[in-house]
């Protein structure tokens, strides 16, 4: 591919080469240097014209001096197509031009002047035609008509003795008298013919200086000029020509040379798709087995890919602490040498490598040093090898070599397919991991459930030894009443007895409360209120001289479970401060309202960006150390004497039910501080009971999702389950009201359930419950960006699944961008 790219760039560029030569290397300058030419040979007849007509204005044959302007326009028009195909600063050009205006100069006095000569030879003319009239003077006649004569004969001779002549007779005539009335006549005569002799040796003059001034030795060296740089040209179109011709030549061979990569790259594909049949053929056998017979296939599935790349030896290296490796041989080879202990020596250099796909040629000294003197010293020819991961851990190494030749060429262009490889492998291999996780879960779940029923008979018991208690207590102070005044003796006893009697009912009382499970009913308590009775109730009870302050309030809002068992929290804090605190200390408990818009870690538990009520109880007592901060929450931990161990844990399991928190923090010697969150719930109305409604289940097995509906068709609400997203999505689009809550697991089939939920919240409003396993990785980034109502962890325990339900059962998808900052 990469020589595929290169040549292409190359053939573009040769193609670019190519159009530059073939513009510059035209014979141009021929057809300029013959516009040229022609240019001046056009300026050349203009200006002989011009001479010309001249010529005939001098002699008189010629009238108008149009023609003569006529052809210094022409001669101008040339010049400027001279100019135009030329630079400005062209020497000859400019010495063109100056020679042209130098004539045009002489044209402008030629005319002014001979106008004059034949303005004067005009009126000499017809003066002398006045003067030859019968009455005039014969002599006078004879004089005038001599000079008529001569002057006539200057338009084809003007020689100086003609002007002599003429002049001579002038003078002679201004000499002689004139008859009365002449006189002026003849000085008119006279000064006409003296200005005649004076302007006419300056128009012969300017006439014949005009073909001297011709503009033709400019004309050749403009030519001469031209014809040189034409030559030049030439030359220079004549090695761009042969450089278009060796261009062509290398253009030939590049397209011969992509035409050879094309073929080898349609072999290498053929190959490839076979390659990618033998990576789907793995795939599904992978599918196709059962969790538990994976170990087993992933011999036969590796001698399948092995063969397929035409490997010597293909293997695995699992990196866990087992050391399990998988081996597989070409026919007719044994073991590699120094199998496995050679292999797993490699592994710390592989895991020094960047990327998960390694190919090494020792050869050819292609990737890393370490790894080719490894192998070249086992006679390693050609080794490739893929990470496989699970998540972000690197679990195994998949690796393939060769000793006898060259890994195939098209396998180096298919490294994709191999990652494809690796990942069917590394999904295999995890898959193999959820099995055994799901079976530990499992395990887990039977003891858990063991424990649930002991819970249950420790719950019986304690109530039944309740009852036994209240008889006692009943006896006890009837028989204190019997008494006479005077037994005090008799009469103490038995008021040990009833105190004994109400602790011990207060133990089997907290006993009840911690095994009693959640009423299914949703209700809804005003935290101010609540907190505000507890108070008052320990200032009205407690005889201790500690000062219990409350600071601040909830805002009005409300919080989910019965108040009675929010007050048991609030008060069981309350207590624990007090009897940790020396008499006269003050007890803080306050009130606020929290806005977090992201995910919350606190000591005891995690947050979900929403609205908060934060109930703070401080104390300056004694403090507990890190040991005890790790246990105060387990059930029958107390380190009073006389504790039960079941207040905080009572309060915990309240908290947890309502997706709450606690932040507990302690120093010995300065004091506690426990901090309850509890999400707030906007519904104002207390003790709102919500009952049925249709549940949207999307599971990836069949029997994972029948058994989910059995388990929410045994809670009151009507399940419809499906395993293909496709379909549930298409149920979303046709009845987006249809379905009142959604449940979906993490992982579902060919897509994950933050996908699902991501198209299905732009398709209904109803809340998302995500259903989650303990080994899903979830990061808050991701669920700040997806509309998630909750997380429900697997397996699911029915007394927490009923709540989580009713919780989100009644109120739409939240929208995460509006939830407003603290």
């Amino acid at each position: 591919m990469r020589l595929t790219a290169q040549a292409a760039v190359l053939g573009v560029l040769l193609a670019g080469l190519l159009t530059w030569l073939m513009v510059n290397g035209k014979g141009e300058m021929d057809a300029a240097y013959v516009q040229t030419q022609r240019t001046i040979d056009a300026l050349a007849l203009a200006e002989s014209r011009m001479q010309h007509d001249v010529l005939r204005a001098r002699t008189g044959l010629l009238r108008n001096y149009d023609p003569i302007v006529t052809h210094l326009r022409e001669m101008q028009a040339a010049l400027a197509a001279i100019r135009a195909s030329s630079g400005p600063d062209d020497r000859e050009v400019r010495a063109l031009a100056e020679a042209m205006n130098r004539e045009a100069q002489m044209v402008e006095r030629f005319k002014t002047g001979n106008a004059l000569v034949q303005n004067s030879i005009a009126y000499f003319d017809s003066l002398s035609d006045r003067l030859s009239e019968p009455d005039i003077d014969p002599w006078l006649a004879r004089a005038v008509a001599a000079l008529q004569i001569r002057v006539s004969e200057l338009a084809r001779e003007s020689s100086p003795r003609r002007l002599d002549d003429i002049r001579a007779r002038l003078d002679a005539l201004a000499a002689v008298s004139h008859p009365a009335g002449r006189g002026a006549d003849i000085a008119a005569i006279v000064l006409h013919g003296r200005q005649l002799l004076e302007l006419l040796p300056q128009v012969d003059t300017v006439t014949r200086s005009l073909p001297a001034s011709s503009s033709e030795p400019a004309r050749q060296a403009l030519l001469e000029a031209r014809r040189a740089l034409r030559d030049q040209r030439q030359v220079r179109a004549d090695g761009y020509q042969l450089a278009l011709y060796a261009a062509a030549l290398a253009l030939l061979v590049l397209v011969v040379r992509v035409g050879l990569l094309m073929r080898v790259g349609t072999l290498n594909l053929h190959r490839t798709i076979a390659f990618q049949t033998v990576v789907a053929q793995a795939a599904n056998r992978f599918l196709a087995s059962q969790p538990d017979a994976i170990f087993s296939c992933i011999g036969e599935v590796l001698a399948t890919v092995g063969s397929a790349m035409s490997t010597d030896h293909s293997y695995i290296l699992m990196l866990d602490d087992s050391g399990t490796t998988y081996l597989w041989n070409r026919s007719g080879l044994d073991s590699p040498p120094g199998w496995p202990q050679a292999h797993q020596a490699l592994i710390p250099s592989i895991s020094a490598e960047l990327n998960d796909l390694i190919f090494v040629k020792p050869n050819e000294h292609i990737g890393s040093q370490n790894l080719s003197i490894a192998l070249s010293e086992r006679g390693v020819r050609s080794w490739a090898c893929v990470r496989l991961r699970r998540g972000e851990q690197i679990i195994a190494l998949l690796c393939f070599e060769r000793s006898t030749s060259e890994l195939p060429l098209w396998l180096s262009h298919s490294r994709r397919l191999l990652q494809v490889v690796a990942d069917s492998f590394g999904a295999a291999l995890e898959r193999q991991h959820v099995f055994a996780e799901r079976r530990n879960i499992e395990a887990a779940l039977r003891r858990a459930q063991r424990l649930e029923a002991i819970g249950t008979f420790a719950s019986g018991v304690a109530h039944n030894i309740n009852n036994v208690l209240n008889v006692m207590l009943g006896h006890a102070e009837i028989a204190a009443d019997a008494l006479p005044a005077d037994l005090r003796r008799v009469a103490l006893h038995i008021e040990l007895l009833a105190q004994a009697g109400g602790r011990a009912r207060e133990i089997a009382g907290q006993i009840l409360d911690y095994g009693r499970r959640s009423s299914t009913t949703h209700h809804m308590s005003a935290v101010d209120a609540i907190v505000a009775e507890t108070v008052a109730q320990f200032h009205a009870s407690t005889t201790l001289p500690t000062a219990i302050r409350l600071n601040g309030n909830a805002g009005g809002v409300t919080v989910g479970g019965e108040p009675a068992q929010l007050q048991q929290v609030v008060h069981n804090l309350i207590r624990n401060a007090v009897q940790a605190s020396s008499p006269g200390r003050a007890i803080e408990v306050q009130l606020e309202s929290v806005r977090s818009t992201e995910h919350r870690t606190m000591t005891h538990g995690t947050l979900r960006p929403g609205a908060y009520v934060k109930i703070r109880v401080a104390d300056a007592g004694c403090g507990m150390d890190e040991a005890t901060l790790t246990r105060i929450f387990e059930p029958f931990f107390t380190t009073r004497p006389a504790g039960t161990g079941l207040g905080l844990a009572t309060a915990y399991e309240f908290v947890q039910e309502q997706a709450g928190a606690f932040d507990v923090h302690s120093e010995l010697g300065v004091g506690s501080v426990f901090e309850v969150w509890l999400p707030v719930r906007w519904q104002s109305t207390p003790d709102i009971t919500f009952s049925g409604g249709t549940v949207m289940l999307i599971g990836r097995l069949h029997s994972s999702v029948e058994e989910d509906e059995e388990t929410l068709a045994a809670l009151g609400y009507e399940p419809v389950g499906y395993e293909d997203p496709a379909a549930a999505l298409a149920a979303l689009r046709s009845e987006p009201t249809r379905f009142d809550l959604l449940i979906v697991e993490s992982h579902l089939q060919n897509c994950s359930g933050l996908e699902f939920a991501r198209v299905a919240s732009a398709l209904s409003r109803r809340p998302i419950i995500l259903s989650v396993t303990a080994s899903d990785a979830m990061r808050s980034e991701e669920l700040t960006t997806i509309p998630i109502a909750d997380i429900m962890p697997r397996p699911w325990q029915l007394n927490a699944l009923s709540c989580l339900i009713q919780r989100n059962i009644a109120k739409p998808s939240p929208d995460i961008n509006s939830i407003p900052s603290r």
